[in-house]
């Protein structure tokens, strides 16, 4: 019963600039993915629930701090880049100007 008071205890100092609290960082991913877990399987048909649930752990994983902006960022950028046509090779003048 006491360990379950400690956990209230700590819940409630999170909300406050307390080092005695649970980190935000923690709670926000843990209730992305409580969210994720109960509007996935309530809301979403089965066409689209596995890109669902990664764009909730994605952001389960951007509140925890493990991922950043930037890493997703260039991992689109490089796959964007895959598959866009490659630029077409400037033709080389042999008598340049000057």
């Amino acid at each position: 019963m006491n360990n379950k008071l400690t956990i209230w205890a700590k819940l409630v100092s999170s909300f406050d600039n307390s080092a005695d609290g649970f980190s935000a960082r923690k709670l926000s991913a843990f209730t992305a993915v409580i969210v994720a877990l109960v509007a996935t399987f309530k809301y979403v048909d089965n066409n689209v629930i596995i890109n669902t649930l990664m764009v909730w752990l994605v952001f389960a994983l951007l509140c925890l701090g493990i991922i950043t902006a930037e890493q997703i960022l260039k991992f689109y950028k490089k796959d964007a880049d895959k598959t866009s046509v490659p630029p077409k090779e400037e033709e080389s003048n042999d008598d340049p100007k000057i």
